[in-house]
């Protein structure tokens, strides 16, 4: 949702029951309110005189609110720029309608005294969601998840890929499993291999491995490479 438009569109609502009587505002209707506002460069004492008076009558009613929002929006948006995102500028507008409710009205050029307040506050809290730390600076950027493990020379994972690496798994299982029915390879050489080079990877908390385990274990390697290189395509 575009919060600008809502903006808009609600001041225009308002717009069709003209100027409230009890806000007491000298001035022909809603229209000339905000062009008063509007106009602090060439008549800044009026400007400050009438948004002084709307922003004290906003705090106790919404609909003034609405108008100061929809006078101050155009001198907003000129200073975010084109660059700012859409999101951005949505919190840079409530930073505004927050502003109006809890700043001070006293000094001149008010107008663009609130403005500059909610544009500083947005950037601020923008600042803090992507930089962490006073000493030692970093800077956080989102980046999409496919991004992110290119840079960190991944891939995402795929389905087909894990069932292939089951596949080349299970058939490198039967076939030690082969070798040790015909008694190419002993069991208890399997059994070492497969507590202490293979177990380990997947659960590190497993029991160690005593020295007549892990020394079975070295032996098997290079009976095991033949069946590693053939069905694991290991180099």
């Amino acid at each position: 949702m575009n919060l600008f438009r809502s903006v808009e569109a609600e001041y225009h609502h308002l717009g069709r029951t003209g100027l409230p009587a009890e806000w007491r505002i000298d001035l022909a209707g809603l229209d000339e309110v905000v062009a008063a506002i509007r106009g602090f460069r060439n008549d800044p004492l009026r400007s400050d005189q009438v948004l002084r008076q709307l922003v004290t009558i906003a705090r106790a009613d919404d609909r003034a609110g609405v108008v100061v929002i929809y006078a101050l929006a155009p001198l907003l948006r000129a200073r975010l720029g084109r660059a700012a995102t859409e999101e951005y500028r949505t919190d840079a507008l409530s930073e505004l309608a927050l502003v109006i409710m809890d700043s001070p009205l006293d000094g001149p050029r008010l107008a663009k005294r609130l403005v500059n307040r909610a544009h500083n506050r947005v950037f601020k809290a923008a600042q803090r969601v992507r930089h962490r730390g006073v000493v030692h600076p970093i800077a956080i950027v989102p980046v999409e998840p496919d991004d992110m493990a290119r840079n960190l020379g991944g891939s995402v994972a795929d389905i087909a890929d894990h069932v292939a690496e089951r596949l080349d798994l299970d058939r490198f299982c039967a076939a030690v499993q082969l070798a040790v029915d015909s008694g190419e390879l002993s069991a208890s050489m399997w059994a070492a291999f497969r507590a202490h080079r293979l177990r380990r990877i997947v659960d590190p908390d497993a029991r160690a491995a005593n020295g007549i385990e892990r020394k079975l274990a070295a032996r098997a390697v290079p009976r095991l490479q033949p069946y590693v290189d053939q069905h694991l395509h290991a180099a």
